[in-house]
């Protein structure tokens, strides 16, 4: 097997909500999210590592938590503030948290300070059928995620 061994900088970066997300909720929320998919890249499917950068004012996600998938967060750079079911935390170069398969946490990252902050978000890509709680959404509160075997979105 090759070695497939990348540079971030050769890794393409999305802006804003990807096109599969059909009828996006607070899409406003998402103009200044930047993702570079790295698992993808180096040919892994049983988890993803993406390098995500918000901008200031921008949000990682709907607040939301997995029934079946893992959820990691390492800040690299800058400033931001995960939003979970315990309130408002800090977090900064070098803090983490993690989020265990079915535990009720609904959780996201905002970056509310006044410069860019980049962070890896690492989680399972399990295959099948996942379900998604969004409990600050009444006019999506569940969502549904399926996966094929090379961990991408079906």
């Amino acid at each position: 097997m090759e070695t497939r061994l990348l540079h971030i900088g050769d890794v393409p970066v999305s802006t804003g909500l990807p096109p599969a997300v059909l009828h996006p909720i607070h899409p406003e929320w998402f103009a200044g999210l930047h993702e570079a998919q790295l698992a993808k890249r180096v040919g892994l499917t049983q988890f993803g590592v993406n390098a995500v950068t918000l901008d200031p004012g921008a949000v990682s996600s709907l607040r939301h938590w997995h029934e079946e998938e893992d959820e990691f967060v390492y800040v690299l750079s800058g400033t931001l503030t995960l939003v979970d079911e315990n309130g408002a935390h800090e977090m900064q170069a070098g803090s983490f948290a993690g989020f265990p398969a079915g535990a009720a946490n609904a959780h996201h990252l905002k970056n509310l300070s006044d410069a860019p902050a980049t962070f890896l978000a690492i989680g399972t890509r399990k295959v099948g059928q996942d379900t998604i709680h969004y409990p600050d959404t009444p006019e999506r509160p569940i969502g549904r995620l399926t996966r094929d075997a090379k961990g991408n979105r079906v």
